[in-house]
């Protein structure tokens, strides 16, 4: 099963993709390859996997760890997963997670 972890602390570095950084950020102009991207949902992320695709993390409520999330982290046994409650989540991204 992956690590999870719960979030306790908004200004973790870690969660700078999630929290702070530009969609401009996170794209490489120059190495498009080493660009990042944001999927949301379970369907999305299987299809980012399914394409090839590496996560570097995931984000979830802890509802979702044995809900509709349990095939990706069963997928990806060794990403970091940072996990708190739906309200939480939503204050740190700036909305409601789907």
């Amino acid at each position: 099963m992956a690590q999870m972890i719960e979030i306790t602390d908004f200004d973790a570095p870690e969660l700078d993709v999630y929290a702070r950084l530009t969609e401009n950020q996170l794209i490489n102009r120059h190495e498009p390859e080493k660009g990042m991207f944001i999927a949301e949902s379970p369907k999305v992320i299987a299809r980012a996997l399914d394409a090839g695709y590496e996560p570097i993390s995931l984000l979830m409520e802890p509802r979702q760890i044995e809900g509709q999330g349990r095939e990706i982290l069963e997928r990806c046994p060794d990403v970091p997963v940072y996990t708190a409650q739906r309200e939480v989540l939503a204050e740190l991204t700036g909305y409601p997670l789907t």
